[in-house]
């Protein structure tokens, strides 16, 4: 799973050069070997459909639903009303509130500051207090 892992990570380092093939190619592939971990959140009372992978101190806001089939890596925040499935979120990333994410890839340390977002297969990068701002490239 790690290995995949950082070979998407690899892939998405350079928005410009993204292969929308291998993208997807790689999101199947890691998400047939994504099991539970729901240990270790910070919240109270997320919804889960399974399988959801949490690495440890990932901070889940209100009126959160995460799965089917989402990874979100260490130190991660996930604001209120939120929905994301068959995404994945790498470590030290914030979304923002009220977002809808469906097969997506957040990058590391990324951070997205504002509301009301609904995105479908695309790549997602670096910091934006508006959709005006936000980095992205679709698949």
């Amino acid at each position: 799973m790690k290995e995949i892992l950082a070979n998407i990570e690899e892939i998405i380092g350079n928005i410009d050069d993204i292969e929308k093939s291998d993208i997807k190619e790689l999101i199947q592939r890691f998400f047939t070997k994504v099991t539970n971990r729901l240990e270790n959140y910070i919240g109270d009372y997320p919804t889960f459909i399974e399988p959801v992978y949490l690495e440890d101190n990932v901070k889940i806001g209100d009126d959160v639903l995460l799965g089917p089939n989402v990874y979100i890596g260490a130190n991660s925040e996930i604001q209120d009303y939120v929905e994301i499935s068959n995404t994945i979120i790498f470590k030290n990333a914030v979304i923002g509130e009220n977002f809808k994410l469906e097969n997506c890839v957040v990058a590391k340390d990324s951070s997205l500051n504002f509301k009301n977002l609904n995105m479908k297969n695309a790549v997602l990068i670096g910091s934006a207090d508006s959709i005006s701002d936000l980095r992205s490239k679709e698949f």
